[in-house]
């Protein structure tokens, strides 16, 4: 083995590429095996996983005879002592990576197929498509290529179609759902580039229960604020607090994703959808108090009392009333008529008439108005969240 090394590192430069015609490129293939993911950041765009890569090439510096050499076919050399195409990381997420380090070994047989294995956690951007979110899935691209050489000296080839992950161990939030090897040129059409596809899905499980289950719920009970009778007082705090409640669930999910305005979660339309409509019931339940603490002196407009009518289904038609019918109409009832006759002095004789005519359960006051804004107001809500 000492007699065999020596013969093939004498006058062996690794500096030169190891080819006979140097017109001619060296082909490399590369497989690549994962081990486990590490990290898979959102928010910064990266991808961390642990994995290892064999490349695969001729020396033709490094072949001998095995019969005049002790029957020896493999040899195990040094990552200093010969030629190596360097890969370098092209996606790196923070500082430029290059594989390889001294104390790597590098196995030769007799016919100059050499094989190195550099392995060790790789630190990828990937560009994150959150529309789906809790529900997407992403594809990682992850690029080598052999720095300082051009695509005509060292072309770099896929062993396999696909990535390996005979050795994975899964991860407890992202499921592997594929993969994929691509190798070509670089933009410049210099540089030789291997990427490898690593395609991811979420487990959503965490996200349901934590995030959408309980903006599905705060949805639900916005609405109901309409229900609360106003004698509660409680109407203005529970609409404000549910109103924070959505703000603060906007802003869980904005830390959970990449601040960009290329891909908007839906989620994130959603919450924004929910933001609006709390406010907007925060405006009505103010005006509805307002409404419904309103002095009866003030008189009902007459179109507030149409739509009241259309809405509660009460239209009936007018009734026609001589001018000598209202006295028997003031001693049936003839508190009601005092009451109506001193609160709506500004009404026509054919409406004071009139209302003299309807029973008191028929008048429409203004606790009767803001009894029909809250139901408006639900029904209207209820088809706006849902």
């Amino acid at each position: 083995m000492e007699t065999l090394h020596t013969s093939l590192f004498t006058g062996y430069n690794k500096n030169v590429r190891p080819i006979t015609n140097q017109n001619t490129a060296i082909e490399v293939k590369i497989d690549m095996s994962v081990k486990s993911i590490r990290d898979f950041d959102e928010v910064n765009e990266k991808f961390s996983f642990v994995a290892a890569l064999v490349l695969s090439w001729t020396d033709e510096k490094l072949q001998w005879d095995p019969s005049v050499n002790g029957g020896i076919e493999q040899i195990t050399v040094s990552f200093n002592d010969v030629w190596v195409p360097e890969l370098t990381l092209s996606s790196p997420s923070s500082k430029g990576s290059t594989l390889g380090k001294s104390s790597d070994i590098i196995r030769g047989d007799q016919f100059g197929q050499m094989e190195w294995m550099p392995g060790g956690l790789i630190e990828s951007t990937c560009s994150v498509n959150a529309k789906n979110f809790p529900f997407d899935t992403q594809s990682c691209d992850t690029s080598f290529t052999s720095l300082g050489y051009k695509s005509h000296e060292v072309n770099l080839q896929a062993e396999s179609p696909y990535v390996y992950f005979n050795v994975y161990t899964p991860h407890t939030l992202w499921a592997v759902t594929g993969s994929k090897v691509n190798a070509k040129l670089t933009s410049s059409g210099n540089e030789s580039e291997i990427t490898f596809t690593i395609n991811l899905k979420r487990d959503a499980t965490f996200a349901v229960i934590n995030i959408i289950m309980p903006i599905l719920i705060l949805s639900m009970l916005n609405v109901l604020v309409f229900l609360l009778v106003p004698e509660s007082g409680e109407r203005i705090g529970y609409c404000i607090t549910t109103l924070l409640a959505i703000a603060v669930y906007m802003t869980i999910v904005n830390k959970l994703l990449p601040q960009t305005s290329q891909s908007v979660p839906l989620i994130s339309y959603k919450l924004m959808i929910d933001f609006f409509i709390s406010a907007m019931i925060v405006f009505v339940t103010i005006l509805n108090m307002r409404l419904y603490s309103r002095d009866n002196s003030y008189l009902v407009p007459a179109w507030l009392k149409v739509v009241y009518r259309v809405l509660t289904c009460t239209c009936r038609k007018n009734q026609r009333v001589e001018n000598g019918e209202i006295e028997p109409v003031i001693e049936t009832n003839s508190n009601k008529s005092k009451e109506i006759l001193e609160n709506k002095s500004g009404y026509t004789e054919k409406e004071t008439i009139h209302e003299l005519k309807m029973d008191e359960g028929d008048l429409i006051t203004w606790t009767k108005i803001s009894y029909m804004v809250d139901l408006t107001a639900l029904c209207t809500s209820i088809i706006c969240h849902f």
